[in-house]
């Protein structure tokens, strides 16, 4: 893990095992926990779901030049 603080922005650098083990440690935590950690947690489990989402939207999927779908009436 890497910490940058530049122009009053703090980086976050952290592999992906890592932030897994921090965001379920964080979720499983029981009690009053302050709302920095819970948003620390919400973070690292946002990043890790783009982390492992594969879809991207095809070219042209919404307008004029999108590529037309099989029709049974064709």
């Amino acid at each position: 893990m890497e910490a940058t603080l530049k122009d009053g922005t703090v980086t976050l650098k952290i592999d992906k095992k890592t932030a897994k083990d921090i965001a379920g440690n964080i979720t499983e935590l029981k009690g009053e926990i302050s709302n920095g950690a819970r948003a620390l947690g919400s973070v690292l489990q946002d990043g890790i779901y783009e982390l492992e989402n594969e879809f991207r939207q095809p070219p042209h999927a919404f307008d004029e030049q999108a590529p037309k779908q099989p029709s049974i009436e064709d």
